[in-house]
């Protein structure tokens, strides 16, 4: 049987390069080269250790978690309509390994599928045995390594679907990394009236301003919530964004910030267990959405809508890789990926 590489995080901070079987198509799979592979938040928290909170993390990791891929299909079953060899695609992991049939699917939210398919196989490799279920053809304008920061983006582009934004909204990020630039980008593609967006980094500061946001709050803590307020109309918010966990106290200064009745969209992790004001965020009336995947909305799926945003350029993710590193250097890169002062917001890395 043929061979391929598969990274195995071995303990924290430490990965191991090993051969495996490379999948075998059959008739209603198809088989991804890897072109890109993206290295996600969580990620990181699984290479940091994980944190009290994270039961997830757990090692050895055969495949160290890598879900962010752009690829070319290079094998076809017969059954496949929908993707054909040659195709340049990016992948909803998620939607192609679920099962399509248990409830969930069913309803269009593939991410909580109950009969993951047996065949998923996952992670910093080099193909993928996939169903042609959550393949998504790119656009000339989308390299297909690039590809992969399409999954992140859907992240937050759901978020903003569920919540129901209209146009007109006053919408505050917290944070500017990825998740926190595809926030802003979305809720201005989808008619936001103001976004304001905090950022810690230069680079940060510089592609929020890029990608539409109508103020840059640098900083954080008290000072910051008391500037984002004097932005708003009435001082408070729609809708407000959380994206950054770790050890941020984030999630308090959004409930700050959002106006009674408002929502609060949760995308960051974090390393701990984090209170929360239950009395304040009772009298105020507040939503919370904790929306780290995607699934389908209306007639399109989040994932779908996001790779039609960075076609068009109204989102464009893309713009974001900063860092194309080949695989063999993984350890290197999630060292570039977790240091945001030397300059990363996406790193990529390819075969």
């Amino acid at each position: 049987m043929a061979k391929m590489r598969s990274v195995t995080l071995v303990a924290p901070r430490r990965f191991e390069i090993v051969e495996v079987d490379k999948p075998e198509v059959d008739d209603d799979s198809v088989i991804v080269k890897v072109e890109g592979h993206g290295i996600c938040g969580s990620n990181l928290h699984f290479w940091h250790g994980g944190g009290s909170a994270n039961a997830m993390c757990c090692y050895p990791m055969p495949g160290a978690a890598g879900h962010e891929f752009g690829g070319v299909v290079t094998e076809a079953g017969r059954k496949v309509r929908r993707v054909k060899v040659g195709d340049r695609v990016a992948v909803d992991f998620f939607h192609s390994t679920a099962c399509g049939v248990c409830p969930y699917c069913t309803a269009g939210w593939p991410n909580q599928c109950t009969g993951r398919a047996a065949h998923a196989t996952g992670g910093y490799v080099d193909y993928l045995k996939l169903s042609e279920r959550g393949l998504h053809i790119l656009p000339d304008t989308v390299a297909t390594h690039a590809a992969a920061i399409a999954e992140p983006a859907a992240a937050p582009v759901s978020a903003l679907r569920r919540a129901g934004l209209r146009g007109g909204e006053q919408v505050v990020v917290l944070g500017a990394g990825v998740l926190g630039l595809a926030a802003a980008g979305a809720a201005k593609a989808m008619g936001a009236g103001r976004v304001i967006v905090t950022a810690k980094y230069d680079q940060q500061a510089q592609f929020a301003q890029a990608f539409g946001a109508d103020v840059v709050v640098r900083g954080s803590g008290d000072a910051s919530v008391e500037e984002i307020r004097s932005h708003l109309d009435g001082g408070a918010a729609d809708i407000v964004i959380e994206t950054v966990g770790g050890h941020a106290p984030t999630l308090g200064q959004a409930t700050d910030i959002v106006r009674p009745r408002g929502e609060v969209l949760v995308l960051g992790l974090w390393e701990e267990l984090v209170p929360l004001d239950s009395w304040k965020s009772v009298l105020k009336d507040v939503t919370y959405r904790f929306c780290l995947t995607y699934g389908t909305q209306g007639l399109k799926t989040d994932f779908g809508y996001t790779v039609d945003l960075m076609g068009s350029r109204k989102l464009p993710m893309q713009d974001l890789v900063t860092h194309v590193m080949p695989l063999e250097q993984i350890g290197e890169a999630f060292e570039v990926a977790a240091d945001k002062s030397r300059g990363a917001m996406k790193v990529i890395l390819v075969p």
